[in-house]
């Protein structure tokens, strides 16, 4: 159909000539140019115009574009520049465009108006630009783009939803349930459990902590929709609400997929070996989980696989806490296996569990092959003298571990010398609790003492819990606080008693050392007296004996060291009889036992000399010998 004679008028908003409209777009003043119905525009269809397009001028800019062939029509900065000229104008059809009855009118421009703004403004564009395109074959262009337009409509067509991409968008314009109470009301309702209000009030808390709810099996289904949905929760603490394996089931399906939760506390749940299973095969896809806390839930040895596979794959998590189970020496094994190939856990408890002494042993060859934890705890567990002698190794061996605790580990006083020998070369340690053993006071010592030697001063913190320490430990003590500022913990510093003096070894050196009856004789000796002459010179009534008197005054006249209170003793050492007075056979006889002693400290010395020598050796090689050589002295 000829455009302009029976079909409704076109208006191309710009002509490429300055010349008259050609006739069939000549438009009167008197015609309404927008008399037009929207089925009766140029392509046929509706309009797809955006939200953002709301006067349509980018859409009809576009089609026109194909009309005229005028490239700069669909150039968006051409677009701004035009917008920019014509302000009024735009806002003018974006606000005042409506529809009266059936006629489209643009209000504030009649139609012949707007036909000559638009007019002139091209004419002038395609002067400047040299241009002369002439509508030819207008009809044949309008069909053409009639059946390209319906074409695009139908590579267009998608199964895309626009709601559900403005429910992306704008959630809140749809979410009815925004903190989850209504969702976790219809589960609780369906369950057949009572909602908890707390719950309520803290399911958007980014730290939940709900200890002791009494939740079970069923009341942890019912909370676990809402966990599954919650993208705030960090943290999650359900100590103590009996849970059990069903419902640490319930909890490891809804973390599948969480990525926000980094820490899981579940102590004293009662999850059993079948609970910790489950949560051991979701941590081996759940990376982001990184702290998990199982205290207190009778896990026992048919876990310790499960643990071994997650741990193995998991490189993530850096915290484990095991302590109050039930792992035996299966799961010591394990858990050996598991610090032998796993370096990036950090923190590992397994304190308050069922090792003995070959599952302990294993446990500290674990430490020995270990190049990733940083805190081990293993107290309540069976050492003793085996495990003490498997710790010596992994303390000198291990370059990584800073803090240790072996608490209540039955380690025997025969057993310290071997966590001394161990301390001594370690590098690393820095807090040792080694308290409520059955070392005593000697074992604690020797612990000390291995610290004294340890040349790398790296230890910092000592715990013996309340140990009852004698008087050298805190000497030693003190020493170490000055040089090394070594906190110590002990009970407190034993009393002496006289029954502790028949204990004390006998030193020869020291008892030759402090006899009057030495520096007697070395005067003698050195005088080139013998005895009888002594006697001679201290026996001034000539009755061939000495009293306390002529001792006293002989000593002084002779210029002996001694004091008046050495005087009375070598004159009770010397009479035998106790008569008060010394004759030349009492005098002879405490020469004779001076000697004896004498020789006594001489092979002493000799000894200590060879002791001392092979100590030295020990001591360079941090053998526990060497410290059991100071429980003998």
């Amino acid at each position: 159909m000829p455009v302009g004679t029976d079909g409704p008028t076109v208006q191309p908003p710009r002509l490429s000539s300055p010349s008259k409209l050609p006739t069939q777009f000549e438009i009167n003043e008197e015609d309404e140019l927008m008399n037009i119905k929207p089925e009766d525009s140029v392509s046929g269809t509706k309009s797809r115009r955006s939200s953002k397009d709301t006067s349509g001028l980018i859409t009809d800019l576009t089609r026109l574009k194909a009309i005229t062939g005028d490239d700069r029509i669909g150039d968006p900065l051409y677009v701004t520049e035009y917008r920019q000229k014509l302000p009024d104008l735009t806002q003018e059809i974006i606000k005042e465009r409506t529809f009266e009855g059936d006629e489209f009118e643009i209000r504030g421009l009649s139609g012949a108006d707007l036909t000559r703004h638009l007019q002139d403004e091209y004419i002038e564009d395609d002067a400047a630009d040299g241009r002369s395109d002439v509508f030819e074959d207008n009809e044949s262009n309008i069909s053409s783009l009639e059946s390209d337009d319906e074409k695009a409509n139908e590579e267009y067509d998608t199964d895309f939803d626009p709601t559900e991409a403005d429910r992306l968008i704008y959630p809140e314009r749809y979410e009815t349930d925004p903190n989850g109470v209504g969702l976790y009301e219809r589960h609780c309702e369906e369950i057949g459990v009572q909602p908890i209000t707390y719950f309520i009030k803290h399911m958007q808390d980014t730290n939940l902590i709900m200890k002791f709810h009494g939740l079970g099996p069923q009341g942890m289904r019912a909370i676990a929709g809402n966990i599954e949905i919650n993208t705030v929760t960090e943290r999650i603490d359900l100590e103590g609400n009996y849970i059990l394996g069903e419902g640490a089931t319930y909890l490891t399906r809804v973390l599948k997929d969480n990525s926000y939760v980094s820490e899981l506390v579940l102590s004293e749940n009662k999850i059993g070996s079948e609970g910790a299973v489950a949560l051991c095969e979701l941590l081996t896809k759940n990376k982001t989980i990184i702290h998990l806390n199982l205290t207190g839930n009778e896990i026992d040895d048919s876990a310790a696989d499960a643990f071994y596979d997650m741990l193995v794959a998991n490189s993530e998590i850096k915290t484990l806490i095991l302590k109050h189970n039930c792992f035996e020496e299966y799961g010591a094994d394990s858990f050996c296996k598991i610090m032998d190939e796993n370096v990036t856990l950090q923190t590992l408890d397994l304190s308050w569990n069922h090792f003995q002494s070959k599952g302990c042993a294993a446990l500290a060859e674990g430490i020995k092959l270990n190049e990733g934890l940083k805190y081990l705890d293993v107290s309540m567990n069976g050492f003793g003298l085996e495990g003490a002698r498997a710790m010596e190794d992994a303390l000198k061996t291990n370059r990584i571990l800073r803090e240790l605790h072996c608490t209540h580990c039955r380690i025997p006083v025969e057993g310290a010398p071997h966590i001394a020998a161990g301390i001594q070369v370690n590098e690393a340690l820095v807090k040792l609790y080694i308290g409520h053993n059955e070392y005593g006071c000697d074992g604690g010592f020797f612990i000390l003492e291995g610290v004294n030697r340890n040349d790398k001063k790296t230890l910092k913190y000592l715990d013996f819990a309340n140990l009852m320490v004698r008087r050298s430990f805190k000497a030693l003590e003190k020493e170490l606080k000055d040089d090394r500022s070594l906190v110590t913990v002990y009970g407190g510093v034993l009393v002496d008693v006289a029954s502790f003096a028949s204990k004390i070894p006998r030193n020869p050196e020291k008892l030759l050392a402090s006899d009057p009856m030495t520096k007697l004789r070395e005067y003698v000796e050195k005088s080139g007296y013998r005895m009888i002459d002594l006697l001679k010179t201290f026996d001034r009534d000539n009755d061939w004996q000495i009293s306390r008197e002529e001792l006293s005054m002989g000593v002084k006249k002779c210029e002996i060291d001694l004091t008046e209170d050495q005087i009375d003793k070598l004159m009770s050492q010397l009479d035998l009889n106790g008569d008060g007075q010394i004759d030349l056979s009492e005098l002879m006889e405490g020469k004779l036992e001076n000697t004896l002693l004498q020789r006594e400290a001489i092979r002493y010395r000799e000894e200590v000399d060879k002791k001392t020598k092979k100590q030295e050796q020990m001591t360079a090689k941090a053998d526990p010998l060497s410290f059991m050589e100071m429980m003998n002295d």
